[in-house]
């Protein structure tokens, strides 16, 4: 009984950790102390820069779509036969599609240019016409999904973010890793066509390092959300059948 007990008690801890609304940066925090300290000090023991021979970023950012995807398997039931069964298979469609990007869908789309989706690629005439085609339609197909979400989630986003909600600060912290780590992959070329120089060698790698790692850590923030959901979901038929235990804000 007193194991049970405290097994009851670790996880009702670790559910209201969940749902702080910090927990989606107090996680991240960690995870990037942890991430700098890794690569700098494998840098500085082996002597180079190259980010791909000091930490397996690519191999982890697999590993973590592996767990987001995980996740959403698990916890399917909680969307399904639901209202929010649109919103589920509209998440799971742009984290598929997130996950292709990292692989590089984007080149295999093409036979003649570098990569597909840039405007270039639809200006270039010497790029097959199906091939623009087939680009344009997933391009449509990924920004109607995500300007559809936005704008059935905008004013719960913003409202849940001021009144400190666990789901939306996971979801704004998303956001917001997924901007920077965009603005920083673009740094170096937009640095070099400003000045016509190149950022030296410490500063290229750690804007290297911020851009992988920001992105390898999105499939975890997506997962964070999922779980989330699925504790407030849990809390909320608690509360409707007559009982409340864990303080924690709701936010959907």
């Amino acid at each position: 009984m007193a194991t049970n007990k405290l097994c009851q008690e670790r996880v009702s801890d670790m559910k209201k950790f969940l749902l702080n609304p910090f927990c989606a940066l107090i996680c991240l925090a960690v995870g990037v102390v942890f991430y700098l300290v890794l690569a700098y000090g494998l840098r500085a023991h082996l002597g180079v820069f190259e980010l791909q021979e000091v930490v397996p970023t690519e191999e982890l950012t697999y590993l973590f779509y592996g767990v987001a995807f995980g996740v959403a398997i698990c916890l399917a039931g909680d969307y399904l036969h639901t209202p929010k069964q649109g919103t589920f298979f509209g998440l799971c469609f742009l984290c598929l599609i997130a996950l292709l990007r990292e692989m590089g869908a984007q080149h295999w789309l093409t036979s003649h240019d570098t990569t597909a989706i840039k405007i270039r690629f639809f200006t270039n005439p010497d790029n097959p016409l199906h091939e623009k085609i087939i680009t344009a339609l997933i391009v449509l197909s990924v920004a109607g999904a995500a300007v559809w979400l936005l704008v059935k989630y905008f004013k719960k986003i913003v409202g849940g973010f001021f009144k400190l909600q666990s789901l939306y600060w996971t979801i704004a912290t998303f956001a917001g890793v997924g901007l920077v780590s965009k603005i920083i992959d673009r740094l170096p070329a937009n640095y070099t066509k400003l000045t016509g120089g190149q950022l030296s060698e410490p500063v290229a790698y750690f804007c290297k390092l911020a851009e992988e790692g920001g992105e390898t850590f999105l499939p975890l923030l997506f997962a964070l959300g999922l779980i989330q959901y699925h504790f407030i979901l849990r809390r909320k038929n608690t509360q409707s059948d007559g009982e409340s235990k864990d303080i924690a804000p709701l936010s959907v």
